[in-house]
């Protein structure tokens, strides 16, 4: 699959986005997100069938489709799958119309998702209902307490000021709030390459061990 891009420009004008599997995009699910103003990105997902942010997907089953994923073996996998390629997995479960598998086999299955897997099962009686659990994830995971996530880049489409992110955060025990903080301080890479650590430090985040990291990683001489 190929690398995931969040358009920066989306977030910045508060626009809520998804990743959503091109085979999902006529879904009634995402027919009701793009009536409430999500812009969907459809492309072929390994995993999941929502990306909501770099660390949460959602996997989309209905009742029967549940119940076959059982009987063919299809569910553990694809958890597993899930959890391998996101930090935050969830599974959504609409319907609830069981008629092939009996209740102790449907709890074995839900236990087993959540105690050997850590994937949370969501309950929806409608796709609606899923679609309103969604835009609200989207807002607490692109939004909420302004959020920041790690950059993580295609081949083309970046932008200068994204380049500049790209390089700070790389630098030892830095995450994406305290680049920005960096880059607005010192407003040049240059800058903060010359800083010294009792400069760094005036920057809100940066301690003097952080400060310390900073400067050894400029300073001290390569050695393959």
């Amino acid at each position: 699959m190929a690398e995931l891009v969040f358009d920066e420009g989306l977030t910045a004008s508060n626009t809520l986005q998804l990743f959503v599997d091109d085979r999902e995009l006529k879904s009634s699910v995402a027919k009701a997100l793009f009536r409430k103003g999500v812009v969907l990105k459809p492309v072929r997902l390994e995993s999941g069938d929502f990306i909501v942010s770099e660390r949460v997907a959602l996997e989309r089953k209905e009742a029967k489709d549940f119940e076959a994923s059982i009987i063919d073996g299809r569910l553990f996998v694809q958890a597993g799958r899930l959890k391998n390629a996101f930090e935050s997995p969830l599974l959504a479960l609409v319907g609830s119309d069981f008629e092939r598998i009996q209740p102790n086999a449907l709890r074995g299955a839900f236990i087993s998702l959540a105690v050997d897997f850590k994937l949370p099962v969501f309950f929806f009686d409608s796709d609606d209902e899923l679609a309103d659990f969604l835009y609200a994830l989207a807002e607490k995971e692109q939004f909420g307490e302004q959020r920041m996530h790690r950059l993580q880049f295609a081949k083309k489409g970046v932008t200068l000021a994204e380049q500049q992110r790209l390089v700070v955060e790389s630098l030892p025990g830095l995450g994406p709030k305290n680049a920005v903080s960096l880059l607005k301080h010192f407003k040049t890479l240059q800058r903060i390459a010359n800083a010294s650590p009792d400069d760094l430090q005036q920057v809100e985040g940066i301690g003097k061990q952080r400060a310390e990291s900073m400067r050894k990683v400029f300073e001290q001489e390569f050695e393959q």
